[in-house]
């Protein structure tokens, strides 16, 4: 998978960082050469001095075959422009920006090119909400609006789920298990699939099933 992000400051340095030692290939591009110097200890990642809002920039550092365009840079403006060239311009299928000012957010939409949004203050903000009504339930991303959810459960050895199969669980309508996560290993799940203490449980759940798919693993 090709990302390009657009800004080198910590959301774009960290994100390389993590996609760079999965083996994806990123390109960063950034107008201040200074921030672009830490990259140099990312050698799997390239960088590219330029406005990333100048579409003869993005279309220089292939913005027409990246799978995912990330505009990060600390201007709300700068990211909604790169939003919109990466979308209209040149057809890209999968835009992230992030918001800096909570009062743009409403600004980050899909009319304007933006598939999904993320602020800093926002998260942290869900995640103690939802740590305080959801117990273990950890929601990991949100989509389509807030309407479904990216959630991680992890199995206590207490679970009534454990040493169960998939099958046997009586599994809410709107739920979708996607992965177990055991000793490291990704496992993709099959209805035959037992649970083990310690497992984490993906899935993919509408917001008003969040709270019965954790009653389940309980």
């Amino acid at each position: 998978m090709y990302v390009l992000i657009i800004g080198g400051g910590k959301v774009g340095f960290n994100l390389a960082y993590a996609l760079a030692s999965d083996a994806e290939e990123v390109v960063v591009i950034d107008r201040d050469a200074g921030a672009l110097e830490k990259f140099k200890e990312l050698p799997a990642v390239k960088t590219v001095y330029g406005d990333g809002t100048d579409p003869r920039v993005l279309k220089d550092a292939g913005v027409t075959r990246a799978q995912v365009v990330v505009a990060a840079t600390g201007s709300d403006v700068d990211n909604l422009s790169v939003a919109l060239l990466a979308r209209r311009q040149f057809g890209v299928g999968r835009v992230i920006a992030t918001v800096n000012n909570l009062k743009n957010e409403w600004l980050f939409t899909r009319a304007r090119g933006v598939d999904f949004a993320v602020t800093g203050a926002r998260i942290i903000a869900q995640m103690l909400q939802e740590e305080l009504s959801l117990g273990e339930l950890v929601t990991l991303l949100k989509l389509e609006g807030g309407q479904v959810s990216l959630v991680e459960e992890e199995l206590s050895a207490a679970s009534g789920a454990v040493g169960k199969r998939l099958a046997e669980l009586n599994i809410p309508r709107g739920v979708l298990i996607v992965a177990v996560l055991r000793e490291g290993r990704v496992m993709i799940p099959s209805g035959e699939t037992v649970l083990a203490a310690g497992d984490k449980i993906l899935a993919l759940a509408g917001t008003e099933r969040a709270h019965e798919f954790e009653k389940v693993l309980a």
